[in-house]
């Protein structure tokens, strides 16, 4: 069957623009799947300091005799959640970032300073006005993407960039992680629409606190005590602001939401908004209980493929258990666009892996509806433009044009 559909351009709830602008100049490797062709790409790169995305350690992993051999190297995961940086990268950053470069091979520091990680690392590329318009063009023309919300702004000059290249209006929200937001001065706090909260790792990193071991052994991470946790979610409610809290794994959905219930019962209040991200590992029990807090769950359509892609690290039960979808529609009673909404987080960008992921996942459980694709994904009138989609259930493909007013 062939269906053909004219639909609104993409509202990507959650991505990281000022981050992927920076780096869109570096090596990707994330579509090489062998690592002496990655090693050879890498090797004719000809930067002070190399900076290589993408590196996924379903693929390969690198041993420290490779990476030792190279130039200066930075290396990100795919995940964003795990990092590598060669001998001669230490010894050139060590003087100006010894506690990143000290504890980079440590997971645990990573998930608790991501934010700090990643703003040295965007920081070896500096971010330019021009680099950021154009990653929203390319995203726009390319992917259809007309808004993406910034999850994780690192700093003030990021937040003068996107004045400066026009975009701060119609086109993004700004999240930043506690300590940022109290480093800006008050001009740049009212541009800030969020607070940005990890309580985990990922499955790429195996850092996801899921509720039983990875396949490997490894026990995921979860950042806070339920003390510390229910501290910050205090100072961040005393901010006024909306909160997103990033919670993967059974075990950080679990903390998160028993502590919001824990605030709420003492009649101090909780955030006015209040966002969950990516939760693909959310109960019914829990979904049950963040509908009657008024949570808003924002997921990934395309982290469906993750059971696939990380089934070499977590159990089949698990695979199955990824993004359940029809669970939150069909039993808890989520609604797309309401209290339930879609973002890429970049892993990739765009129209026609997004589509494809919600309409032909790996499991039933985790499939959408064209319609709630749409509510969930898409801006709210084609004001902006278009995209003409054509689907072949037959063939699981798509096919599409986009059209810019």
């Amino acid at each position: 069957m062939i269906i053909e559909k004219r639909i609104p351009l993409l509202k990507d709830h959650h991505t990281h623009p000022s981050g992927f602008a920076t780096i869109s100049g570096c090596l990707d490797i994330s579509s090489i799947t062998d690592k002496l062709t990655a090693l050879s790409l890498i090797k004719k790169q000809k930067e002070n300091i190399i900076v290589v995305v993408g590196w996924n350690d379903s693929f390969y992993t690198f041993t420290k005799k490779e990476i030792d051999s190279l130039p200066p190297l930075f290396i990100c995961n795919i995940s964003f959640h795990k990092f590598l940086m060669n001998q001669n990268a230490k010894d050139k950053l060590y003087n100006s970032h010894k506690h990143i470069v000290t504890h980079i091979e440590d997971q645990s520091f990573v998930e608790a300073n991501l934010f700090s990680i990643l703003q040295f690392m965007v920081n070896i590329k500096p971010l330019s006005t021009q680099l950021l318009r154009s990653f929203y063009d390319r995203i726009l023309e390319e992917q259809g993407i007309w808004y993406a919300e910034d999850m994780m702004v690192p700093d003030q000059a990021t937040i003068t960039k996107y004045d400066e290249a026009g975009l701060l209006e119609k086109r993004t929200l700004f999240w930043v992680d506690l300590k940022t937001y109290n480093s800006l001065n008050l001009e740049n706090q009212t541009k800030v629409y969020g607070i940005k909260l990890f309580l985990d790792g990922a499955l790429g990193s195996r850092g996801a606190a899921m509720e039983k071991p990875f396949l490997s052994g490894e026990n995921g991470i979860l950042i806070y005590s339920d003390k510390k946790l229910e501290k910050i979610v205090g100072d961040i409610n005393s901010s006024a602001k909306p909160v997103a809290i990033h919670a993967i794994g059974g075990k950080a959905i679990s903390q998160a939401i028993n502590t919001l219930i824990s605030i709420d019962k003492t009649g101090e209040g909780l955030p006015s908004v209040i966002r969950m991200e990516h939760c693909q590992f959310i109960s019914k029990e829990n979904a049950m209980k963040a509908k009657s807090l008024g949570i808003i769950l924002s997921m990934q359509p395309n982290f469906s493929y993750d059971s696939v892609q990380y089934k070499d690290r977590i159990s089949q039960n698990y695979c199955r258990q990824n993004n359940p979808f029809r669970m939150l529609i069909d039993k808890a009673g989520f609604v797309p666009g309401k209290d339930l909404i879609f973002g890429s987080d970049g892993i990739p960008h765009g129209i026609e892996y997004g589509l494809k992921m919600s309409l032909f996942p790996p499991f039933g459980t985790q499939k959408l509806t064209l319609d709630e694709f749409v509510a969930g994904y898409c801006m709210e009138d084609m004001s902006q433009g278009y995209i003409d989609i054509k689907i072949d259930e037959n063939k699981l493909l798509i096919s599409y044009k986009i059209s810019v007013r």
